[in-house]
């Protein structure tokens, strides 16, 4: 495949994913995490294994070994999805974009140990001074809690959560792209949330005592319908794809370089669309997580 075309599948998933923060804040006013992550995985289940039973593309996973997939699933969709969205019930969506912001510089600094690969002094400069900005993030996010529509610390640290989940699945991803296809990845990433998410589910209406999961349905507004819908198919089934996509034909480093575009996009969309504000120290967080990202990523003069 042309680097170009890599280049703009890297853009568009990193803007899908730019966005999912906004939708997830949304669809969170009326389903509780459990329910909003099970209907985008099952939504997306029932696309993809509809588009493969009508030929689209063949899955098989017969004789090959699990354990690759499994570590993908574990770490994406399960751990990252758990951190990631109670974490967003206590930040702000723009706080929880710049601090996965930094991913590319995390994935960078896992793939020297388990991938084999060397940093550069000006790499390792950009990592120290991504994380560094992750940190100021974190400790904004510690100052303003208990403020009205501010960030809390446990909210915060959730994201942090996510960010590091999101890297082992990067270089799990990286190292398994000779047994499966970015279809057959993304499917396995798709049903094994639905599952896991669907027991998860079934677990908090026992505990509350609800004979029945139709509140959920009853909640619901139009808008929170449709932000499932945008998690399920787009961010869930195309962004995920091209994520896959992205990971078998680069390296893990190169391809989270496309992370730094989500940031900026959760940035704009929480301020525009949910009037959230920025702080000072987040602004300085926010341009050490990308300068030091670029740093880490960038080619070598």
């Amino acid at each position: 495949m042309k680097k170009w075309k890599l280049y703009l599948a890297g853009t568009v998933w990193s803007t899908i994913f730019g966005l999912s923060f906004l939708m997830t804040k949304g669809a969170l006013d009326a389903f509780s995490p459990f329910e909003l992550i099970f209907l985008r995985f099952a939504l997306a289940t029932i696309a993809l294994g509809a588009l493969s039973r009508f030929g689209a593309f063949k899955l098989s996973f017969r004789g090959k070994p699990r354990l690759p997939l499994v570590l993908i699933c574990l770490f994406q969709p399960i751990v990252y999805f758990l951190c990631e969205t109670f974490g967003l019930r206590e930040t702000a969506s723009s706080t929880a974009g710049l601090i996965l912001g930094a991913l590319p510089a995390v994935v960078a600094a896992l793939s020297v140990p388990m991938l084999k690969e060397r940093l550069s002094p000006r790499q390792s400069i950009g990592l120290f001074v991504s994380v560094a900005g992750v940190v100021l993030i974190v400790l904004d996010g510690r100052s303003r809690a208990g403020a009205i529509g501010g960030d809390s610390l446990r909210g915060v640290l959730l994201v942090v959560g996510a960010l590091v989940s999101a890297a082992f699945y990067n270089v799990f991803s990286r190292r398994a792209r000779a047994l499966y296809s970015p279809l057959e990845t993304t499917f396995a990433m798709m049903a094994s949330g639905a599952v896991f998410f669907g027991v998860m589910v079934l677990i908090e209406l026992l505990v509350s005592g609800s004979r029945g999961g139709l509140g959920m349905f009853q909640r619901a507004t139009p808008a929170a319908w449709g932000a499932v819908a945008y998690l399920g198919i787009l961010s869930s089934v195309v962004a995920f794809f091209l994520v896959n996509l992205s990971l078998s034909r680069l390296k893990a480093s190169q391809a989270s370089i496309f992370g730094t575009i989500t940031p900026i996009v959760a940035l704009v969309a929480g301020i525009v669309f949910r009037g959230e504000s920025l702080s000072l120290l987040e602004l300085v967080g926010a341009a050490a997580v990308i300068s030091g990202v670029w740093a880490t990523n960038a080619r070598q003069a």
